[in-house]
């Protein structure tokens, strides 16, 4: 690109790569793929991850992503964000970066001249601040504002979380870059359809069922959903129906898990979490999907699901009816709203496959954010 001719050098890109940590997370996700997609938007630039480590922890888009990894066992033990801020600086010096893309916001001390772009994801610490770890509540209270406000380029996840940073922050993005849906969710093959794989199978999984996939953690509401659907087949309005909870404990999840040990008797099933190429056989699968947080920033399985065919049941924030794209039923995350909500999904008619996926692509997330990384303030 022409940042390159420039530089007369190529381009060097350094990202969090604590981010990329795994199992990954919907942050993690997101950051993988773009990165995956900036690859051959920049086909000459270099790329590096800071992590604390260690690196066969890390999934790296390629092997054009070279690791920085921490070297000592002190450092190492510091909480990840905190690693970010007070640490990874000392690995990103020697490697002249001309641009950090920061894809959990949050900013490290950079040299000058290097271009910062903060993507931002979500405004829980404002919208939301209970349902946090007190940690992450802190962390973000303390650096959130003054490293987006300082990043030189802010990209958001959505027009929803552009609208709300705009609004409690004052910070204007500069561009949306939604998560995309995998080629996978589309080109499913005609024998796979309705067959349920192995891997879910072993996991206790059988027809017909819903299922939740998101982290164990209060914002997700999944106590709610486990009382709603306990309360529909104690009336025998869902008599066959499996429940599958899909996902990875996060923090305050011991009073769910008390929770799913007296709903297994009706039918509620925990898998864990689950690798990417299970994903869309899950939706396919399934009945419905049920998403009833109190917040997001977007909804990745929202689209990922209507993109397969299968029905969704959202609470009603914004940012989950523009990752739905009108087609979701949407409740309030109340037990009587999800348990409404689900009586109304499995009796209607499933979504026509296919749509998301042509809203919702990673090769476009990837042109939104490259400009704004090959465009170094330094052509040292």
């Amino acid at each position: 690109m022409s940042a390159d001719l420039a530089l007369n050098r190529p381009l060097r890109i350094g990202i969090d790569g604590e981010a990329l940590r795994l199992p990954l997370t919907g942050v993690g996700r997101y950051v993988f793929h773009i990165g995956r997609a900036l690859e051959r938007l920049l086909p000459e630039a270099e790329f590096f991850a800071y992590a604390r480590g260690p690196e066969d922890g890390l999934a790296l888009p390629s092997a054009r992503w070279r690791a920085r990894i921490e070297t000592s066992d002190t450092w190492r033990k510091l909480p990840s964000m905190a690693w970010v801020k007070w640490r990874s600086h000392a690995f990103i010096r020697h490697d002249r970066l001309d641009a950090y893309w920061a894809g959990r916001t949050l900013l490290p001390t950079l040299p000058s001249g290097v271009t910062t772009l903060s993507t931002v994801h979500d405004l829980n610490c404002w919208v939301v601040p209970e349902t946090m770890p007190f940690k992450h509540r802190w962390a973000h209270r303390f650096w959130f504002s003054g490293d987006v406000r300082r990043a030189h380029h802010v990209v958001a996840n959505s027009n929803g979380t552009a609208g709300r940073l705009r609004e409690l922050v004052g910070v204007q993005a500069r561009a949306i870059a939604h998560p995309g849906v995998d080629d996978s969710f589309v080109r499913m093959p005609d024998a796979d359809e309705g067959r349920i794989p192995d891997e879910l199978r072993r996991r206790g999984l059988r027809r017909p069922y819903l299922v939740a996939v998101a982290t164990w953690e209060p914002r997700k509401n999944l106590a709610r959903l486990l009382e709603a659907f306990v309360a529909l087949k104690r009336s025998g309005r869902l008599a066959h129906h499996q429940l599958a909870l899909v996902g990875a404990h996060g923090w305050g999840s011991g009073s769910l898990q008390a929770m799913l040990d007296e709903a297994a008797e009706h039918g509620v099933i925990s898998t864990g979490y689950l690798p990417d190429d299970c994903m869309p056989a899950l939706y396919r699968g399934a009945e419905a999907l049920i998403f009833p947080s109190i917040y997001e920033g977007f909804g990745m399985p929202v689209a990922e699901a209507l993109c397969c065919g299968t029905r969704v049941v959202i609470s009603d924030v914004p940012e989950l009816r523009e990752a739905a794209l009108g087609a979701g039923i949407v409740v309030a995350p109340t037990v009587e709203g999800i348990s409404a909500g689900i009586e109304q999904a499995v009796a209607s008619p499933r979504p026509a496959p296919g749509g998301h996926a042509e809203t919702f692509s990673w090769a476009e997330a990837a042109r939104r954010i490259a400009p704004l990384l090959a465009n170094p303030l330094a052509t040292a």
